[in-house]
């Protein structure tokens, strides 16, 4: 089976994110999904693990060493930056915002705070927790793919009734995808991860459309 390919386009500037957007906001099911990486840089936890070898270490350093040596893209809000805003516009095409800075994160969070249309999310509690954290809010109107697979695959075999996106959608897109493991690239705009990115947002519509029926284009 040949797999499906994704097209995409990339904005990272405040003004082409604005218009990027603007473009979105009378659309009426987008899918979304986020990239994250820590705060702290992997020099950072590096030399913070080195702490955590160092005897008679007192306790406050300890702590602020642990925190930091434990620390990724998948930690608490508080500790996170949120890169990448991937919107998937159909099953194969999606749009990237790459939020360079904390402002411009704030600022595509409100936007989708206020689109009025459908937001399909796989794995909310991940995502909508950094929105909730953020700006005190959550989207108008959202399903979540994950939580809809989980009803319909639900088995007491857990094997059975796995609903993680490329265990889903990994047959049907470009098999690099699901074998792609570089969560937190230096260069944000570095090819391979946008392509991953890219099919996030499109496999993530594909999906919700497979689950509810609906048209793939």
């Amino acid at each position: 089976m040949k797999h499906i390919e994704v097209s995409y386009g990339v904005y990272s500037t405040p003004w082409t994110i604005r218009q990027a957007l603007k473009k979105l906001s009378s659309a009426p099911i987008l899918a979304f999904d986020t990239e994250t990486r820590g705060l702290y840089t992997p020099a950072e936890r590096k030399q913070a693990e080195k702490f955590l070898d160092t005897s008679d270490i007192p306790v406050d350093i300890l702590k602020v060493a642990s925190l930091i040596a434990s620390s990724s893209g998948l930690s608490f809000p508080s500790l996170v930056h949120v890169t990448h805003f991937i919107f998937g516009i159909s099953e194969t095409e999606s749009l990237i915002c790459i939020a360079q800075h904390p402002h411009e994160e704030v600022a595509i969070w409100n936007w989708i705070a206020e689109f009025p249309g459908l937001l399909a999310v796989h794995n909310s509690l991940f995502d909508l927790k950094l929105m909730y954290h953020r700006v005190k809010a959550l989207p108008r109107n959202f399903d979540d793919t994950a939580l809809m697979a989980k009803v319909l695959t639900n088995d007491a075999d857990v094997w059975k009734s796995k609903v993680g996106l490329k265990d889903l959608m990994g047959h049907i897109y470009d098999p690099k995808w699901a074998l792609y493991s570089n969560y937190e690239p230096e260069d944000l705009k570095d090819p391979a991860f946008l392509d991953y990115a890219a099919i996030d947002g499109a496999a993530t519509y594909r999906l919700y459309h497979e689950i509810t029926g609906g048209s793939h284009a």
